[in-house]
């Protein structure tokens, strides 16, 4: 429950980033166009996933004692200098440190989660992402309240006082596993950075995070409110399906193949001419890419032991940052330029190259052949 309080306001303001911008864009920054507005949530996604990587180790030598409660004392400080902000320069700064505190506890939610399960881990992570819906939903809906009812500077702190509920909670509930403890003789061993980086299966899977990172993102923006929804199924069913049948491997291939079929038969030929066809996709789609980010991470707990699994999340994110950092404005992009159906074009070759991506990690964790009915 811990971790699931901090996915909550953390992936939900994540989910409503649009809200942000939209605001600022009719506010504080008429002038800019959208491209550089969208900067400065895409630069606080960023720092995110690129200091995941020290949070990781950090967590792995030190623990939760001190690193959890600094890092969210820290993050909602970020907030509260928002609330004071009313240029470009002052967002970008704020989000920039938000995105750099809010490393921690979301590289420890799954870290965490991770050490305490095995034969339902795939399960246990998808339950914690499923706080990204919740969240999703819920900070959605408080944000239009409250940017139509107050002015910046009163609906930022009441924002930042609903985080801290969360965050509290979290802090109280979130429980390491004591059997895995810190690696507190190891000093700063950055040994095991050095071994994953020459090794194709760290770079295989961080690639299937690379890719998810904007999948989700765009998908997100077809509709909040059905894709948030069907987003629980997809962080429960096919996380189920990998504990019990599959395994996440061979699951990730499963959605990824189901949802390019949907993408290529329905979306393309139909989505823009159709409302029924462009509700299915929706859903499905929310369903198939749901599953991505706790697929994502039970694929990365597959290849490390619960000991150093803080630094392979960390590693693996921070490989993904780059992403984050690009998504937002190219999507703009490529919807200014080619419209919505070269999004979808896209879209359908991001799914095409992490089920490429993801056949060929199932290949290496064979030894290099094919065993086509097998659990991995």
């Amino acid at each position: 429950m811990g971790c699931f309080f901090f996915t909550v306001p953390i992936y939900g303001l994540l989910n409503s980033i649009g809200l942000f911008q939209t605001y600022w864009r009719e506010h504080q920054l008429q002038d800019f166009p959208e491209s550089e507005v969208s900067w400065i949530m895409s630069m606080s996604g960023f720092m995110d996933c690129l200091f995941r990587s020290p949070a990781g180790i950090l967590f792995d030598k030190y623990g939760i004692r001190w690193l959890l409660p600094l890092a969210s004392i820290m993050y909602l400080s970020c907030f509260v200098g928002l609330a004071f902000s009313s240029n470009y320069g002052g967002f970008m700064g704020c989000q920039a440190m938000a995105g750099v505190c809010v490393a921690v506890p979301t590289t420890l939610a799954f870290a965490i989660v991770s050490q305490w399960f095995k034969a339902h881990k795939g399960l246990a992570v998808g339950c914690v992402t499923m706080g990204a819906a919740v969240g999703g939903i819920f900070f959605s809906l408080i944000l239009k309240v409250l940017f139509e009812r107050f002015e910046w500077g009163t609906a930022v702190p009441i924002l930042t006082g609903m985080q801290a509920g969360f965050f509290l909670l979290g802090n109280l509930l979130v429980e390491t596993n004591l059997s895995r403890r810190p690696l507190q003789d190891s000093g700063w061993d950055l040994v095991e950075a050095r071994r994953m980086s020459r090794s194709p299966k760290f770079w295989l899977v961080s690639y299937l995070v690379f890719l998810a990172r904007p999948l989700t993102r765009h998908m997100r923006s077809m509709r909040v409110d059905f894709f948030v929804l069907d987003a629980v199924i997809g962080r429960s069913l096919p996380l189920w399906l990998s504990d019990r049948k599959l395994g996440p491997l061979n699951t990730v291939i499963l959605m990824m193949t189901a949802t390019l079929f949907v993408v290529l038969v329905i979306w393309l030929p139909f989505g823009t001419s159709s409302v029924t066809a462009l509700l299915v996709v929706v859903v499905l789609l929310g369903i198939g890419t749901g599953s991505l980010v706790p697929l994502g991470v039970a694929c990365v707990s597959a290849l490390c032991g619960p000991e150093i699994i803080g630094t392979w999340v960390g590693l693996v994110y921070s490989v993904a940052s780059i992403a984050t950092l690009i998504d937002n404005p190219s999507t703009g992009a490529i919807l200014e330029r080619f419209e919505g159906r070269g999004l979808v074009v896209f879209l359908a070759i991001v799914l095409f190259t992490r089920l490429a991506n993801m056949t060929a990690l199932r290949w290496l964790r064979h030894g290099r052949r094919w065993k086509f009915v097998d659990k991995i």
